[in-house]
């Protein structure tokens, strides 16, 4: 069993940011979370990612922070993909400048970041060939719960047709014994 690849992703929407870490998650990586360029420095010097993501909308700066990144040993080859709304070749020449390996236009997913992550990276390289393992949140069920109990009176609603315990009772409704404590 190998080593995860980890993934850092400076993304300042909180939205996309989860989404991301619970897609990786799901694949079997291991996703670090930034809010800041900053933050993404200080987890390249902790640990060797695998694939760096930046938000060109970052507080203190993702263009700095690529530069930095890319300066520090072992990440000479490693992918750094900036993410941006706004696609043009200004940015693409800033990005090419700060050592970007490319730029990803937003909305984006995470089958389309590694499609154009593929032509850069060697085809046995870790990134592309990990395999999630069995188990965890997206594997098949080992076991299935008990179903939900149903409603008995024959009332017919949204609720009672989809399994939920609270019925919504039509017609002359349903009478509730009274139990009065002795």
């Amino acid at each position: 069993m190998s080593t995860p690849p980890i993934i850092i992703i400076a993304e300042p929407d909180h939205m996309i940011s989860s989404a991301l870490r619970v897609e990786f998650d799901r694949g079997g990586f291991v996703p670090l979370l930034a809010a800041t360029g900053q933050e993404a420095e200080d987890f390249a010097s902790q640990t060797m990612a695998h694939l760096v993501v930046l938000d060109t909308r970052l507080h203190l700066g993702a263009y700095d922070a690529c530069v930095r990144i890319r300066r520090r040993r072992g990440y000479e080859t490693t992918p750094i993909v900036l993410t941006t709304h706004e696609s043009s070749p200004r940015v693409n020449a800033v990005a090419h400048k700060a050592g970007a390996t490319l730029v990803l236009p937003k909305p984006y997913s995470v089958s389309d970041l590694f499609t154009a992550i593929q032509p850069f990276v060697a085809a046995d390289d870790l990134l592309l060939t990990h395999r999630a393992q069995a188990g965890g949140f997206g594997a098949p069920q080992q076991w299935w719960p008990t179903p939900p109990p149903t409603w008995q009176s024959g009332a017919d609603s949204a609720l009672t047709r989809n399994g939920q315990l609270l019925p919504i009772v039509r017609g002359k409704g349903a009478k509730i014994p009274l139990v009065r404590p002795s």
